[in-house]
């Protein structure tokens, strides 16, 4: 489906869909794309700083504060002045916003102007993947308990949070309500075709096939148990230290994580197992979801029974869950090679904050697209009292003494055998 003229497509997410993928296809060939008549609005890869901001959500781009509007209305000016015939703006950010958030962005963009395109992948398939998310920005909670609270807590911020993202059939309407339900298209990303969603949304705005191509050495892996674990153990001791959230962000988001996925894990690492009650769960919720949206009246492109149908990665049985010897040696033998890649991310961020900018200019970076992999590493400002606290010797101490033991502790022991 072909928009008309003066369209802007807004791709809203929501998190952890594919939009790496798309918002690096879009960034990196906006040449391609002004030829043909679109524009890919913004300067990197996605507005995250302006969809917080149009939101009111605190950004660690902003030193964890709301970005001002300003940084919402001059993306707003950018859109209305562009001179190519159609409009692409893409973050995931928008999936945060709430109904008056979402009357303010459709108003702000044009009424009748914009059409909102949402990503959609099986619930299963995004509860790891949230989690460990969280875990980057300082969450200590274990897999577990976060799930019991995703799913028997409403009450708790983690639930909220979790729901009014990826209760798709509400995200769905909540958008719908604003723009039409006739300007909104849910694309279902198809696992074994994971450009698919590139080919629909070149057809939307007019692009030849084959346009749209993404880094071909991005990567946004999603962590291994190990990983995960030494990231969790390490907040447990930031936190008793004491130290700050926005501090957090720099040396953990900018540093240990980012570096840690670009390590080559091990086949046989063990992944993230999401417990049997828990997939039981998704499921149910999922198809009520899918059932919300065909009755939504908005456009889909895919087939939605797939958004319930068993997942291979992420339907694990709990009898299957012991791990195997040959996955804890390969654990075992990552240990070493996680502590240091962390420890590295850590020096280099703390050490090249003394004389660099703020973490606010590698704003779009984060949370759902890692950096470029031909730039160098992030170099975030840190405050000088923190910084002072959170010397080298310091930080490579609470690796060595808390991160190796906490984590190793929390690998399940393999079953033994008769």
């Amino acid at each position: 489906m072909l928009l008309p003229a003066g369209s802007r497509l807004l791709h809203i997410g929501p998190h952890k869909t594919g939009t790496t993928s798309v918002q690096s296809a879009f960034h990196t060939n906006r040449a391609e794309l002004a030829a043909q008549g679109v524009r890919y609005a913004g300067t990197q890869r996605q507005p995250m700083q302006a969809a917080h901001a149009v939101t009111e959500r605190a950004s660690p781009y902003a030193d964890g504060k709301t970005p001002p509007i300003g940084r919402w209305l001059a993306l707003v000016r950018e859109v209305r002045g562009a001179r190519e015939g159609r409009v692409v703006i893409s973050s995931e950010g928008f999936a945060d916003a709430d109904d008056a958030a979402v009357r303010r962005v459709i108003g702000d963009l044009g009424v009748g102007q914009v059409h909102v395109a949402v990503t959609l992948r099986p619930l299963v398939e995004l509860l790891s993947s949230q989690w460990q998310q969280q875990v980057q920005s300082g969450m200590t909670m274990a897999y577990e308990d976060w799930l019991e609270a995703v799913f028997h807590d409403p009450s708790n911020r983690v639930s909220q949070a979790f729901w009014h993202r990826h209760r798709h059939d509400e995200l769905i309407r909540r958008w719908a309500s604003e723009a039409g339900p006739a300007n909104l298209t849910a694309i279902v990303v198809d696992g074994a075709d994971r450009d698919r969603v590139l080919r629909v949304l070149e057809s939307m705005v007019g692009l030849r096939a084959g346009t749209l191509v993404p880094e071909p050495e991005l990567s946004n892996r999603s962590l291994t148990l190990a990983e995960v674990e030494t990231i969790r153990a390490f907040n447990a001791a930031f936190r008793a230290e004491g130290l700050g959230t926005q501090l957090h962000a720099k040396v953990m988001r900018f540093g240990a994580a980012e570096l840690m996925k670009r390590r080559v894990a091990d086949r046989d690492e063990p992944r993230i197992q999401t417990p049997s009650w828990a997939v039981d769960r998704a499921a149910e919720v999922g198809r009520e979801i899918v059932e919300g949206i065909r009755s939504s009246g908005v456009r889909v492109i895919g087939d939605l029974a797939s958004l319930v149908a068993p997942s291979a990665t992420a339907a694990a049985a709990d009898g299957a869950r012991a791990m195997s010897h040959a996955a804890r040696r390969a654990a075992e033998d990552a240990w070493p090679t996680i502590g240091a890649t962390a420890a590295l991310g850590i020096v280099l961020a703390s050490g090249l904050a003394r004389d660099a900018a703020s973490v606010a200019g590698v704003e779009e970076a984060w949370p759902d697209g890692p950096l470029d992999r031909g730039t160098p590493p992030p170099r975030p400002r840190v405050e000088p009292l923190e910084l002072a606290r959170v010397s080298t010797p310091l930080l490579g101490l609470v690796l060595v003494r808390r991160l190796l033991g906490a984590a190793v502790s929390r690998l399940p022991l393999p079953r033994r055998t008769a």
